[in-house]
């Protein structure tokens, strides 16, 4: 700088500091200002990222509570439905006894922790079986909604209702509805009762924190059950009672959605998420308190507004310290030339793409480099704006910055430059600015990172997916030294723990967690695994400090290091304690269901395509065939003939590809060519395979045919008694008017039968009874009827008799001679009796039974006045 230009800088200065205390205290208050809008709108981006994550944290809970609540309700709905199909095939099988359904009931409830009773009321509402029923009389639920509702409909679809008190236990309750239908007909329903209490425990498990709160409704809004592990309000169970918020917000989606309001219950302000669970008629709701999830973001805005306030304040000291800084200037400007002839030597040798622009933004300098960086000439790139590589900044804002920068600035900042072929870098930008002869100048020192970033970004990506899905797999991952101490655990195994890594890993054992039997398994299994290297399937209970026990599945491998000496294992743990309990259980199904059909009463066979394929030791019994003699027959061999088997070929195979079961009773035929009565029940099991039980009902069908003749027949005769005698003639009388023909109704007393009777005795007075009702049999045509109604008088249907005729004259012509014939008594002893008879005719006496019976009966009564052994009309000609 020439000694003038000297001179005339140091008169001027006092005027320059001047202008720069005023523009020192003007910047100042733009900085605050400035800052004061950006803590504003940081504050209020962060509060709407609190609010989404709340939102999504209640509408995750929703997720997960709707999603246990649905999968208890399946599960206790399919072991309903199973308890159902085995008490039908029991009632089919004619063992439905209340004992069989008790126990049938209970094993079913006990795989139901959450239901407290699984009962069956019958078709009139009284609870007949389950579990803990009163000793008293049974509770009837004949009045219960889901009882009628169930007892109307037609299929046998699931309902629920509730919330409701128990009748059985007094504990309220939802009840899970499935009506019973056997063969077509309402048999009563099946209910499991789950306590709503359950549904709290189960709220419980969950990740809830302070006044946080999940509830479960009914659609129509009554409450279930509800946990808030802060709250201390009461609620009561079935109440409706809803904040407006709610209901507006349920008008609008009915199955799921998110508000937020203050809870009609305690007053507290959340955000709520609710979903509807799948296939029922209920709500969760899960709702965030708002005081304790944004805590964290007003302890963000006292953190923000006192790191501001100190900025503003270092920011005021910087620009007091650039005031002072002014009276070095003229030091400085000197420093500044010299650097400026260093800086030229310099620029073209850099690695790094040095440059400089002017107050302005145009580049007055380069290094080759930075040339080379931007694939330009460093003709082309003189004069240029620096707007012109910079990606991010036009050029108005990148003026704007550059008249805020002053001498003795200094900044490093990463931006991105773009080269004259179009492609964009990523460069590290170090920045000074200093004034050379009353002018400024930015000195800029570049650095292209754009590998060096691409490699960051994809080491990043990298192993936060590697670290998530280590922590986060379904599976846990573990690794113990030669001690047995913990040295890597994943987040899922340490949740099994019920610990943190603090308190594991180089701390505890893993022996510490295992019970008896594992810790067993541990000391035989782990000199092998040194040993050999690797286990396979080793599986152990796993017991955490806090929380239930788990089964739990493990496959090992050994890491060693140079020498090959053991350093630590490396091992893959899955969760199997659903699996063994499944297995547990179906290990006892599969005993109960192999007691079942290898049993020596229902005899039960497989069929592929009408032949044996299996049949139990019962089958063979009932037949009389040898244990292997039926396997790969046809089932032809048990049917008396082909139309038979042919006929239930078509009924029943027709029903079962239609998923129906098939029931009938027929007579097959045993081994030595008897007929049985046999109760035929199938299912398909296949496409191909149906499975069939038979049960003789031979004894039961001889005594029902036993049954009925005795009590439609007379003991000592053998002829129809009143009962059978009443049904006939109501048919005749029917059949008569149909076809237009007469029926004559005949009460027959015996003339001289007491004094047989009386002189002979009572042995002697049956003996001719029954040889009068033979006669009596012999006498009528085909289609009449003679029956006994008491003592010696006897009642005859002659039928189809047409009008105009006195057939019925004739018959009881020929009748009355037969009696009349002598009858030979025991011992050589003879007797002779006569009758008298009371004709009324259909349809001149009438149509109604008991009418033309009392008619032909006063008849009767007029011939045994007029001299006996007669016949009289109950209307005279």
């Amino acid at each position: 700088m020439p000694l003038g230009s000297l001179l005339a800088w140091k008169e001027g200065g006092l005027r320059r500091r001047r202008k720069l205390a005023l523009a020192m205290v003007l910047t100042n208050l733009a900085v605050a200002a400035l800052l004061a809008l950006l803590v504003w709108l940081v504050l209020r981006a962060s509060h709407s990222a609190f609010e989404g994550q709340a939102r999504d944290n209640a509408e995750d809970m929703a997720a997960i509570a709707q999603a246990s609540v649905g999968s208890e309700l399946a599960r206790v709905d399919s072991l309903m439905r199973s308890a159902i199909d085995e008490i039908g095939s029991l009632r089919s099988q004619g063992a439905a006894r209340d004992a069989d359904i008790n126990r049938v009931l209970e094993a079913h409830r006990r795989l139901l922790p959450s239901t407290e009773g699984l009962r069956m009321a019958d078709e009139s509402g009284l609870v007949r079986w389950g579990n803990a029923l009163p000793a008293g009389p049974p509770v009837n639920v004949a009045d219960r909604p889901y009882f009628l509702e169930a007892k109307a409909r037609g299929d046998e679809g699931r309902s629920i209702a509730g919330p409701l008190q128990s009748r059985v236990s007094g504990n309220w309750v939802i009840a899970l509805v499935r009506p019973v239908r056997l063969q077509g007909r309402f048999a009563g329903v099946l209910y499991a009762s789950v306590q709503t209490d359950y549904f709290r425990q189960l709220f419980s498990s969950y990740d809830i924190e302070g006044p946080d709160a999940v509830t479960l409704r009914m659609r129509d809004m009554q409450l279930i059950a509800r946990y808030s592990p802060a709250s201390t309000a009461k609620v009561q169970i079935g109440s409706t009672a809803a904040s407006p918020e709610l209901k507006i917000e349920l008008a609008r989606n009915p199955t799921r959605g998110i508000f937020v309001s203050k809870t009609v219950f305690d007053g507290i302000e959340r955000t709520n998420a609710y979903r509807q669970v799948e296939g029922w008629p209920m709500l969760v709701f899960a709702g965030l308190s708002n005081e304790r999830f944004y805590a964290p973001w007003r302890a963000q805005v006292l953190q923000v507004s006192l790191l501001v306030a100190v900025a503003w304040l270092l920011f005021a000291g910087a620009t007091f310290a650039v005031h002072r800084a002014g009276r070095r200037e003229f030091r400085s400007l000197r420093a500044l030339a010299a650097e400026i002839h260093r800086t030229q030597a310099l620029l073209h040798v850099a690695a790094d793409g040095i440059h400089i622009v002017d107050r302005a933004g145009r580049l007055v300098g380069m290094s080759d480099s930075f040339a080379e960086m931007l694939g330009a000439t460093r003709e082309s790139l003189l004069g240029r704006h620096i707007s012109s590589w910079d990606v991010n900044q036009n050029e108005s804002r990148i003026n704007a910055w550059l008249a805020k920068l002053k001498d003795g600035d200094r900044q490093r900042v990463e931006v991105q430059h773009r080269r004259d072929d179009g492609r964009i870098l990523d460069v590290e930008l170090q920045i000074s600015v200093a004034k050379i002869d009353q002018e400024l100048f930015i000195y800029g020192s570049a650095r292209d990172i754009s590998e060096r970033k691409r490699l960051l970004a994809s080491i990043e990506e990298s192993s936060a997916r590697i670290r998530d899905l280590y922590d986060q797999a379904p599976c846990g991952y573990h690794s113990i030294d030669a001690r047995g101490v913990f040295v890597h655990v994943n987040a899922t195994m340490l949740s099994w723990l019920g610990c943190t890594a603090e308190e594991v890993i180089g701390r505890t054992r893993l022996i510490d967690f295992l019970d008896e039997e594992g810790r067993a398994t541990y000391a035989s299994e782990f000199p092998r695994l040194v040993a050999d290297g690797r286990l396979d399937g080793v599986e152990f209970v796993l017991k955490p400090r806090h929380g239930a026990a788990r089964r739990v599945r493990a496959s090992v491998t050994a890491l060693r290091d140079a020498d090959g000496r053991f350093l630590m294992s490396r091992s893959v743990t899955q969760d199997v304690t659903g699996q063994y309990e499944a297995r547990q259980q179906i290990a006892g199904l599969m005993r109960e269901q192999t007691a079942m059909l290898d049993n020596d009463i229902v005899g039960m066979a497989k069929l592929h395509g009408r032949r044996v394929v299996w049949k139990n030791r019962a089958l063979a019994r009932i037949f009389g065939y040898a244990a292997e003699e039926l396997e790969g027959e046809t089932a032809r061999i048990l049917y008396p003939d082909d139309e038979t088997f042919e006929r239930v070929g078509r009924e029943a195979y027709a029903l079962l590809a239609a998923g129906e079961h098939y029931r009938t009773h027929l007579q097959l035929l045993h081994k030595d060519g008897r007929r049985l009565w046999i109760d035929l029940c199938g299912v398909q099991l296949t496409n191909e395979v149906s499975l069939w039980t038979m049960a003789d009902i031979t004894a039961v069908k001889e005594a029902q045919t036993r049954a009925e003749y005795i009590a439609f027949h007379d003991g000592l005769t053998g002829l129809p008694n009143r009962l059978l005698l009443a049904d006939r003639l109501r048919q005749a009388v029917a059949l008569a008017a149909r076809t237009g023909t007469r029926v004559a109704v005949c009460y027959l007393d015996l003339d001289g039968f007491k004094q047989v009777n009386d002189r002979h005795g009572h042995d002697a007075g049956d003996a001719l009874l029954a040889e009068v009702g033979r006669r009596l049999q012999q006498s009528l045509r085909r289609d009449d009827t003679a029956a006994r109604v008491g003592g010696d008088e006897f009642v005859l249907l002659l039928t189809m008799l047409e009008p105009g005729q006195d057939e019925w004259r004739r018959v009881l012509e020929r009748l009355i001679a037969h009696v009349q014939a002598p009858i030979m008594l025991a011992d050589g002893i003879g007797a002779r009796v006569g009758a008298s008879i009371g004709v009324a005719i259909v349809p001149e006496d009438g149509d109604e039974p008991s009418a033309l019976l009392a008619k032909a009966d006063h008849a009767m009564l007029r011939a045994k006045r007029a001299g006996k052994r007669r016949v009289e009309l109950a209307t005279p000609a």
